[in-house]
């Protein structure tokens, strides 16, 4: 078998998703961790709407979160770290730069003051249109009308030091507020359906995401404020895993070693030294959930890597954004018809994906043609590519063929339809956000197509 259609069963997860990875990871590999429970992240309240968009930015990584400091005084290395990430966030959008670098200054106590003024600089140092209005003001002025720096002058203490939370918050403002103001952002690809006074936007989803998809553009989070709700395939946020759990193991006290070849657990073994994990990671497991949990690992060779990626998943976002604002979530399907339509697979089937997935992984470069179609996805999404992501799905012409593919793409994908349609038919006005993966939306005959067969206006959100 050709290595590109070897890993056709590996990347509909990333497009199609049924069941994000991320919840995966998190059910299987706290049974082997060192410590019993997860660590809880350093952070006020008041910031966390703003750390929800700022830390998918990579200005700086989530582990500042843990080390016991975020809300301590900023150190002079962690400033010119931060400032240094921001400026190169900025850098992606094009902007002309005065001054090919800039130094900031340096000091035992890095004050709030400091913090604002930097950021000013920074931004200052880019030919930035009109509609910026940055000249003839004063920094602090500038900062508080744009509201990248909250509160009143009296209130400021701009001559206290600055927590790392503080510092992060504000640079985190600052790209937003420059990224909407340059309309630039992540292009994404998003539909708008209406039918009478009702709305649909339809936005595809990459499960698993990397920083450029961040900011998105202002008219995916303009279109998100002003629905009603979100409509997710499933909440991997909030819902019960139970059921999909029990799924994936064995119940009656045998081991998968006993339902699959004894070549295919050698080869499962040299797999998981190869991803220095231990050897009987899913020796409770059934072939697909061993599949489901690998995949992720063909993307990645550094955990921190796949971590990221999970993080900046466009489905966990709108998940958490939704929950920060109090937007009701509704799911188009369950977790248990998606564990259904893994575990429904015959056992001799997911033996055999299970095996094209472990050579992908044993390969010399089957890795790498993995990560590298999860890019070009990645950037098909950021670039609002519909053909490319399209291409890009079907290069291998595997995706929609095959009993497990037509599960996952086609019988889905009609009863998807017929719950939107059902939305756009409600009496009175309104307005939903639909996020599911960006397969079922720019695919042939999918929800897409599908819903303008039945005469309603779908039209692509062009930037």
């Amino acid at each position: 078998m050709q290595e590109h259609k070897r890993w056709s069963r590996v990347k509909r997860w990333a497009g199609a998703g049924a069941l994000s990875l991320t919840i995966l990871l998190g059910n299987v590999f706290p049974i082997h961790a060192d410590t019993p429970t997860a660590p809880v992240p350093d952070i006020s309240p008041w910031s966390i709407a703003t750390l929800n968009e700022g830390e998918k930015y990579g200005i700086y990584p989530m582990e500042w979160y843990y080390d016991g400091t975020f809300r301590q005084s900023i150190t002079e290395d962690k400033f010119q770290s931060l400032m240094a990430t921001t400026a190169k966030k900025l850098d992606q959008l094009g902007l002309k730069k005065k001054e090919a670098s800039l130094s900031y200054v340096t000091a035992d106590v890095i004050t709030r003051e400091m913090v604002i003024t930097s950021l000013f600089k920074l931004l200052s140092n880019y030919e930035l249109p009109e509609a910026f209005g940055n000249t003839a003001v004063k920094p602090m002025d500038y900062m508080q009308q744009k509201g990248i720096v909250k509160g009143t002058k009296a209130g400021l203490q701009l001559d206290q030091p600055s927590s790392v939370e503080q510092a992060v918050v504000m640079a985190s403002r600052l790209i937003e507020y420059t990224y909407d103001t340059a309309d630039g952002g992540a292009e994404g690809l998003m539909w708008k359906v209406t039918n009478d006074n009702n709305t649909l936007y339809l936005l595809g989803s990459v499960h698993l995401g990397l920083t450029d998809m961040y900011p998105m553009h202002p008219s995916i989070r303009d279109a998100f404020a002003a629905s009603d709700d979100l409509w997710v395939e499933v909440d991997i946020v909030n819902g019960d895993m139970s059921y999909f759990q029990e799924k994936m193991m064995y119940s009656d006290g045998t081991k998968l070693q006993d339902h699959i070849s004894a070549t295919s657990y050698e080869k499962l073994q040299k797999a998981l030294k190869k991803l220095a994990l231990p050897v009987n990671t899913f020796d409770s497991f059934k072939p697909f959930g061993v599949s489901n949990t690998l995949s992720t690992f063909g993307y990645f060779e550094n955990p921190a890597d796949s971590a990221l990626a999970m993080a900046t998943g466009i489905d966990s976002y709108f998940l958490t954004s939704a929950m920060l604002t109090g937007k009701p979530i509704h799911e188009l399907e369950s977790i248990k018809l998606q564990a259904d339509l893994f575990a429904d697979v015959p056992a001799e089937t997911q033996e055999k994906e299970l095996n094209e997935l472990l050579d992908v992984l044993l390969s010399e470069k089957g890795s790498q043609e993995i990560a590298n179609n999860l890019k070009q996805m990645q950037l098909d999404w950021i670039e609002g590519d519909v053909e490319g992501l399209k291409k890009t799905l079907t290069a291998d012409g595997q995706l929609t063929q095959g009993e497990t593919n037509q599960r996952l793409i086609g019988e889905r994908d009609k009863n998807m339809a017929i719950k939107l349609s059902e939305l756009l038919e409600k009496e009175g006005e309104h307005t939903s956000f639909v996020v599911v993966g960006a397969a079922h939306y720019v695919m042939d005959g999918m929800v897409v197509d599908l819903l303008k067969e039945k005469g309603y206006d779908v039209q692509l959100v062009q930037k």
